[in-house]
């Protein structure tokens, strides 16, 4: 059994599962990947459940026990035993005890508040998942490299959140950058969105067996820019590269509209997804 349906845990649900387990997933919220787009859920919970995995979304656990070897979770009506248990509903950083207050750093919340160079007081910088901006090991190196430079007086424009890359590496990989649609719309931005299934495209047609994804594409239309992206699909991580170029860079559409996309790669259903915002 699993417990939580983020990235961490479906990676290791389905790795389980295709060593030859009997794997149950358990997640609290109504999807899969809540903090990613909806349709990213649908797309591995539809994978998953063909391979075989049980799924149990909107299923808060309420009780676990251990006897004769074995566990036991309830969540509502649902009782599910099983050989092991992973616990993955997410971490938080031990600060406390790091004595970050005899420098006048404020260690009670989750998280540290590190400037652009990465500093939390005179002398003292933070990185990584205590810097408070996703735990993921590209941003501590991401960081580093920003804290190393400071430290060393090389110049550097300091840290920019405005594109972060993340990807949930399970089968079909989940790839996305900067904000979901409900964030932009969240934050107020004017959108539109568009989406292209990759078993459309051409490179997808050819895939064939294993080929289930989707681009799906943020714009801000007061701006004409990509605000966020999804990659999902066999090689969803690898994709996203350049959709993460262009929402850091915020290039405009209609500069990604005329780009040259070579034929037959999966990136063409980012040219697609252009055409359709």
């Amino acid at each position: 059994m699993v417990l939580g349906g983020g990235a961490i845990g479906l990676e290791m649900a389905q790795a389980f599962s295709r060593f030859g387990t009997q794997v149950t997933v358990f997640e609290a919220a109504d999807r899969l990947l809540a903090l990613e787009e909806p349709e990213s859920g649908d797309l591995i919970a539809g994978v998953f459940r063909t391979e075989g995995i049980a799924l149990h979304t909107g299923a808060a656990v309420e009780h676990v026990s251990h006897d004769d070897g074995r566990f036991a979770v309830k969540a509502g009506t649902v009782t599910v035993e099983a050989d092991r248990l992973l616990v993955a509903t997410g971490r938080k950083p031990n600060i406390g005890g790091l004595g970050l207050d005899t420098v006048g750093v404020d260690a009670s919340g989750r998280s540290l508040s590190p400037d652009e160079h990465m500093r939390v007081a005179d002398g003292v910088y933070a990185i990584g998942d205590i810097a408070g901006h996703g735990a993921f090991t590209h941003m501590s190196m991401y960081q580093a490299k920003i804290a190393t430079d400071h430290v060393l007086g090389n110049d550097n424009p300091g840290a920019e959140y405005h594109a972060v890359p993340r990807v949930t590496f399970t089968d079909p990989e989940v790839g996305a950058v900067g904000l979901t649609e409900k964030q932009a719309k969240d934050q107020g931005l004017q959108i539109a969105t568009s989406v292209s299934e990759i078993p459309s495209s051409s490179r997808g047609w050819i895939h064939k067996t294993g080929n289930e994804g989707f681009i799906k594409l943020v714009a801000d239309t007061d701006r004409g820019i990509l605000v966020g992206a999804t990659s999902a699909g066999p090689t969803g991580g690898e994709v996203l590269s350049m959709l993460t170029l262009a929402v850091h860079e915020r290039t405009p559409i209609t500069r990604l509209r005329q780009m040259i996309y070579a034929y037959p790669t999966f990136h063409r259903a980012v040219e697609d997804a252009l055409s359709r915002l």
